[in-house]
């Protein structure tokens, strides 16, 4: 799919910032299909300067349109390991890009079906205590404000801004250009192992804990509970499967990428030894991915010293509210765990400004997704309901911080308790945005941007 973005009648909300987001016609989808809107018209500019002649038309109105910037396609090659490349990148094609230059991204992922931009800009992931979510790679921007306006925002050009623009969630601007931070190609063996599934859930995550302390990248898929719907109660499944990575020196063998489980599609329950070029054998390209029904998702990071109790706590309370699900036709309640480090970027999930120095600066991620047996808006309502409990229930004890690709609710006061330098932020948005054409109601009520309330209507 192209990149894209939105000029919505609630504002000005840049779609090829978003993850996954799906173009149809005049109207866009989320990834969940919870979310939709109509839009007037679907302009595709052909290339920056055409983009900063339709926004300078635009500016300050507010009207409903879906830019694809599928056409800004330049990219450059630099000798110090860094790459240059255009809006218009999604890293399906990216990947091939550099790794026809030997290169490849400091990490991914799971699904290479993102625009790149879209993918990190609102602080999309891999695992590994020892690597940062995809923004932190991300050293330079050109990136146009609501009047039409480039600017440049790099280490040189206005250093210290690049901590709010690495993940701007579409409310700082439109990048057009981005310059990254890659590695030359490396190699990867992927194992993948089932261990028993205690049901003590103290024990089953002192023994994920376990597997954390002994390699630095690695992703826990449960433990994973089918509804039994003659009883109305979850059955866990009895077996963790857990897959981790190390460096290879097997540059011949290319198998990972015959075997899409990075996002669990396949037969992937079982235990197996893949080596492939780092690329593949972390992330699953669009072949891969076997899904895209209805599901409700949170994704949480809390500090690592806090996972077994954390993790524990969060499934005991998934669990007892199991009465209240048995009106609605479930199928599956799938857990995900990783680990993520942190960083200094000012909107990211993993951002470290309010940790102690008890704290060592890596992240637990716990993904929750409620699956039904069809896609049903009610269960799907009801599943966004439960999943909005956690925050309240676990925020302030955890410190816990939402994934702003998944599912997440709060005000601006649990914003300013998360992102410390939040104001500083806002100033920059006003900056970047006077009329408010780049922001929408989420937004809006998320981040506590009152000079736009009247402006972006419910």
């Amino acid at each position: 799919m192209a990149a894209a973005g939105l000029l919505s009648v609630r504002g000005f909300l840049l779609l090829v910032f978003l993850n996954a987001v799906t173009v149809s016609a005049y109207r866009w989808y989320n990834w969940q299909f919870a979310t939709t809107c109509e839009s007037t018209r679907h302009i595709v500019p052909d290339d920056e300067a055409d983009l900063a002649a339709f926004v300078k038309q635009q500016y300050p109105q507010r009207d409903s349109y879906i830019i694809s910037l599928t056409n800004l396609k330049n990219v450059t090659i630099h000798d110090n390991n860094t790459v240059t490349f255009g809006a218009g990148w999604d890293l399906v094609d990216l990947i091939p890009m550099l790794r026809s230059h030997n290169l490849q991204p400091l990490n991914l992922g799971t699904e290479r079906v993102q625009n790149f931009i879209g993918a990190f800009t609102p602080g999309t992931h891999g695992t590994g205590k020892n690597l940062g979510n995809i923004a932190t790679h991300v050293i330079g921007f050109r990136v146009m404000d609501a009047t039409g306006k480039i600017h440049k925002v790099d280490h040189y050009n206005q250093p210290e801004e690049l901590k709010a623009f690495r993940i701007s969630l579409g409310a700082l601007g439109l990048i057009t250009e981005v310059t990254i931070q890659v590695e030359p190609i490396s190699y990867l063996k992927r194992t993948t192992e089932l261990i028993p599934a205690s049901p003590n859930f103290t024990q089953l995550y002192t023994d994920v804990y376990d597997y954390y302390q002994k390699y630095d990248r690695m992703m826990v898929w449960g433990p994973h509970m089918d509804w039994d719907p003659i009883n109305s109660n979850w059955k866990m499944e009895s077996n963790l499967t857990i897959t981790y990575w190390e460096n290879s020196t097997d540059t011949g063998v290319y198998n990972c990428s015959t075997n899409y489980c990075a996002n669990g599609c396949g037969d992937c329950e079982r235990p197996y030894v893949c080596y492939d070029v780092a690329t593949e054998a972390i992330s699953t390209p669009p072949q891969g991915v076997c899904s895209r029904s209805f599901y409700a998702e949170i994704e949480h990071f809390f500090p690592v010293e806090d996972f077994v109790e954390g993790a524990t706590n969060y499934t005991n309370f998934q669990l007892s509210q199991t009465p209240r699900m048995k009106d609605y036709n479930n199928h599956q309640m799938v857990y995900e765990l990783r680990f993520v480090k942190g960083d200094d970027t000012w909107m990211s999930p993993v951002n470290t400004y309010n940790l102690g120095p008890e704290h060592s600066g890596i992240f637990a991620v716990i993904e929750i997704d409620w699956y039904a047996t069809y896609n049903n808006y009610g269960s799907l309502w009801f599943y966004q309901t439960l999943a909005q409990e956690f925050i309240p229930e676990f925020g302030h004890i955890y410190n816990v911080h939402s994934h702003w690709n998944k599912m997440l609710w709060f005000n601006k006061t649990y914003a300013e308790y998360i992102y410390p330098e939040l104001e500083k932020f806002l100033i920059i948005q006003e900056r970047m945005d006077p009329h408010c054409q780049f922001v929408n109601e989420f937004l809006v009520n998320s981040l506590g941007i009152n000079r736009c309330r009247g402006i972006c209507p419910p």
